[in-house]
């Protein structure tokens, strides 16, 4: 089953929409987004944890 992550859940007023076939493959994509995108150069712990919470089965 794949993952999706929408980059709106996560409090952006964005309309990214990652999709993988891994929750880990999902968070790589969306770490690159994150820096490309919104700017955020480091994503700490915390972030990774929201990011977790938002992915879902698609």
């Amino acid at each position: 089953m794949a993952k999706v992550l929408h980059c709106s859940d996560l409090g952006f007023d964005c309309d990214g929409v990652i999709r993988a076939k891994t929750e880990e493959e999902v968070l790589k994509q969306a770490a690159e987004h994150a820096r490309t995108v919104h700017n955020l150069q480091t994503v700490t712990d915390e972030v990774v944890a929201k990011v977790r919470s938002a992915i879902r089965d698609e």
